[in-house]
């Protein structure tokens, strides 16, 4: 069921495995990106999902003041979510794979997370094991 939709983000749950999945379609501005993460946050409570799959590979690089907010704000709202999983595939753009090495050490500490090429195996992983 998609539950966020713009011409740059989709949020999509699946209820089988109780997966949240973001798909980004490209760049936005700085107060649509933060809008978005924090939609993404307000579902992923809402849902109590324990999984979720971030297709970033047509997000655009964000501005190092979003990058910023992003490791510090959103990274905590993140950490304090029910979450056990999170797949993370490679952007198609090496700043933007830097930038999002740099949330998944934020990250990473209080979720487990791995990096992908393609959603197949980024889905198959957060729903091969029960958490």
């Amino acid at each position: 069921m998609v539950y966020f939709q713009t011409d740059y983000l989709q949020v999509e749950h699946h209820h089988t495995g109780n997966v949240l999945i973001t798909q980004w379609y490209g760049g936005c501005s700085s107060l649509q990106y933060r809008q978005a993460l924090i939609n993404v946050i307000r579902i992923a409570r809402e849902l109590q999902v324990h999984c979720v799959v971030l297709d970033r590979r047509l997000l655009k690089p964000v501005s190092e003041d979003d990058l910023h907010w992003t490791c510090t704000i959103y990274a905590k709202a993140y950490a304090k979510l029910p979450l056990k999983k999170l797949a993370v595939i490679h952007s198609f753009d090496n700043e933007t794979e830097r930038q999002q090495q740099q949330l998944n050490a934020h990250i990473g500490t209080y979720i487990e997370t791995r990096s992908f090429d393609d959603l197949t195996s980024a889905y198959d992983w957060v729903i091969s094991v029960p958490v």
